[in-house]
């Protein structure tokens, strides 16, 4: 039963592209009459990249700086990096990415417009997520406010997938939740939405001593850990190993997407959660 439940979910995309296709989707996006001058995002991460792309569309072109898989707090800026900024109309943080100030002052560009979306929480969790989309959205009406309704039309039809996918994970998982998990810090806040129950967390492998690390593993064995979850972009082999002292399963989840979808993130997420758990 759990398989084709699965399987069923693999099928949002199809559901999601039906849905932006929808009558009322066309119909907004049809009542568009103003210009459509393109305005130029840089962003620090793909997290924030994927919410501009969901609101903007085809009026804004995106530029990432950081690799989805690489941790975006931990980076270097390169010379391409104040070249793509050079002529941007604004640049998009987290506010946790402490080179940003380095590559303004690096810039020349006055008229750059630097916004920290300063929000708290997992963005993985939809609730969070969503609140940070309305704050870019914001933005974006502030930079271009010719196209305030194309922005907020977009928007409504972005929290609305996201709600509906919401709804599908919270049926999918609702019979997980006695499972005992152990996980990277930075993915406590997504398990913990999800209900799970997270009996310890670890942090970036260059932090743990080996004394800390056998104290993890002593808990985990007490507590009869079921799943070791490892965070893409802090490090994937701690938890590897973690698992097989135990005898747990081990998967890595991320906290960017790695393409341009948000929602096809927190799907493959959740889809590995599911396959661990049988």
């Amino acid at each position: 039963m759990r398989r084709f439940i699965r399987r069923c979910f693999m099928l949002i995309p199809f559901v999601f592209s039906l849905f932006f296709t929808s009558p009322l989707c066309i119909i907004a996006r049809s009542s568009q009459n103003l210009p459509t001058k393109h305005i130029k995002i840089v962003v620090t991460t793909s997290m924030i990249g994927s919410i501009v792309k969901a609101i903007g569309k085809e009026r804004v072109e995106v530029i990432t700086i950081v690799s989805a898989g690489m941790c975006p707090g931990h980076f270097d800026v390169k010379p391409q990096d104040i070249a793509i900024s050079s002529d941007a109309n604004a640049l998009l943080s987290h506010g946790f990415e402490g080179w940003v100030e380095k590559l303004l002052n690096s810039v020349g560009n006055s008229e750059l417009l630097a916004k920290s979306i300063s929000i708290e929480g997992n963005w993985m969790v939809p609730k969070t997520h969503k609140k940070a989309a309305k704050k870019i959205m914001k933005i974006l009406c502030d930079i271009s406010p010719q196209n305030i309704n194309w922005y907020e039309e977009n928007l409504s039809c972005y929290e609305k997938t996201i709600d509906s996918t919401t709804v599908q994970i919270r049926e999918l998982t609702k019979d997980l939740k006695d499972i005992k998990v152990i996980c990277a810090q930075y993915q406590s806040g997504f398990l913990n939405w999800l209900g799970f129950k997270v009996i310890i967390t670890y942090g970036r492998p260059e932090e743990l001593t080996p004394k800390k690390l056998a104290e993890i593993i002593k808990i985990a064995k007490k507590e009869k850990v079921q799943i070791a979850i490892d965070n893409l972009q802090s490090g994937a082999g701690t938890g590897r190993l973690i698992a097989e002292e135990i005898g747990a399963s081990h998967i890595i989840l991320t906290n960017f997407p790695l393409g341009d979808s948000y929602i096809v993130a927190l799907r493959e997420n959740v889809d590995k959660i599911i396959k661990a758990s049988e």
